[in-house]
């Protein structure tokens, strides 16, 4: 019997919805809720996530069902929901209005991630390099967003690439033409 066994059980509260929690540009990986004044992060399954009603925002009250692993190197449980519904507030809650903190604290610093390994570089990096420099240059935004060079991407053959951080998003085959969209697309 293996010492890391995950104990699995069912869930179900009411909560406020703060925010989704977005990956991949598009897809919401993440509810993140209060109640009980705790916040928690809660995992969408695939089929929850097609299902999920265009009426649920941030600020509304969620009915929220799922399986709960416990975890014990973590120290709390993760959750994942298998069925979101809109819910009414409780009678205590009905009047009190909770503001929603941003999911990404402004403070920290955007960058972009240029590959600058021979492969990239030889097939236009450099130019890319410089055409993002002067256009967010141009933008104002030369102290908001940074430009790191770093080590191989993993994509050699389709080079130049190059990451958008936070959002993770990445790019192949980057012409210095495609730059100004680029930009204006994730940090616009």
């Amino acid at each position: 019997m293996s010492k890391n066994k995950k104990k699995t059980s069912d869930f179900s509260f009411t909560g406020h919805l703060l925010d989704f929690v977005i990956r991949d540009g598009y897809k919401i990986k993440y509810l993140r809720v209060t109640a009980a004044e705790r916040e928690y992060w809660i995992k969408l399954d695939k089929q929850t996530r097609k299902t999920l009603d265009p009426k649920i925002v941030p600020g509304c009250w969620l009915e929220i069902t799922g399986i709960q692993k416990d975890k014990k190197k973590i120290g709390s449980p993760k959750l994942k929901a298998i069925d979101v519904r809109l819910a009414a507030p409780s009678k205590g809650e009905t009047t009190k209005v909770l503001t929603v903190p941003p999911s990404k604290p402004k403070s920290a610093k955007a960058s972009i991630l240029v590959c600058q390994k021979s492969s990239c570089w030889k097939r236009g990096g450099k130019a890319v390099c410089q055409v993002l420099a002067e256009n967010l240059r141009d933008r104002g935004l030369e102290n908001q967003v940074m430009i790191k060079t770093t080590g191989c991407l993993k994509q050699c053959k389709k080079g130049p690439n190059l990451v958008m951080m936070p959002d993770k998003a990445r790019y192949s085959k980057i012409a210095p033409q495609q730059v100004p969209a680029l930009v204006a697309k994730h940090f616009a």
